[in-house]
């Protein structure tokens, strides 16, 4: 068991929190800690939360837009539509 030094202020807030929620100084003290250490613990990332297959991975490509890909989409696409239809 290791020790650590608070300041009387710091102990003092602990021991009212335990007295709030019925347990010891030192489970207070343990769940406070916990708490922090939990908040800021780098989150696991997506990726290396799930295993991707080979197979699948193999399956990925990737796509490139086209140079000339008009800024304009709507105007283009009714320019298609009228030379199809009309």
């Amino acid at each position: 068991m290791n020790t650590i030094a608070l300041d009387n202020k710091t102990y003092n807030n602990i021991e009212w929190y335990a007295r709030q929620k019925n347990i010891s100084v030192t489970e207070a003290a343990i769940s406070v800690l916990n708490s922090f250490l939990d908040k800021i613990k780098p989150k696991e990332h997506q990726k290396d939360k799930f295993y991707i297959a080979p197979e699948v991975k193999a399956l990925e490509v990737g796509f490139q837009c086209p140079n000339e890909l008009s800024d304009d989409y709507k105007k283009e696409m009714g320019e298609i539509l009228t030379e199809k239809y009309l």
